[in-house]
């Protein structure tokens, strides 16, 4: 019995050291996860913070991308605008297109002429207002 106690004895002060070394393993390890845990802290607020100012250097670009949209809105309806007068355009180019150039302008000789002899008749006519307008006057 007392040589079974001797060996309770050794392996109890054996498995004594062994959680005195365990001990100090975990105490170890403990603290590396604090400093890990404390390193991810500091890098995640770091992080963080290198974001944030990111952030707020982009800021100033939100109206810039606005404006941007705008123009690009804006450009497309150009595009629209410009296709649709590309079409009356050439339309008018089609029907311009069946008279010669000597005929165009021949027409628009005959066009100017007229607009003179309209424009004549129309003087005529207000001289010739104005004179029985004096002669009414001159009667009364």
């Amino acid at each position: 019995m007392s040589q079974s106690i001797e060996v309770l004895n050794l392996r109890t002060q054996r498995d004594f050291q062994y959680v005195l070394k365990m001990e100090t393993q975990m105490k170890g390890l403990k603290a590396k996860f604090r400093q890990i845990e404390d390193d991810r802290k500091t890098l995640m607020t770091k992080h963080f913070q290198e974001l944030k100012e990111k952030m707020d250097e982009l800021l100033p670009l939100i109206p810039v991308l606005e404006q941007y949209k705008t123009d690009a809105k804006l450009i497309t309806q150009f595009k629209e605008e410009i296709r649709n007068l590309s079409a009356v355009l050439t339309g008018i180019q089609e029907e311009i297109g069946a008279y010669d150039y000597e005929e165009l302008h021949q027409r628009v000789l005959s066009l100017e002429t007229r607009l003179r002899d309209c424009m004549k008749k129309l003087i005529d006519s207000k001289n010739n207002k104005k004179k029985e307008s004096k002669r009414k006057r001159k009667r009364q």
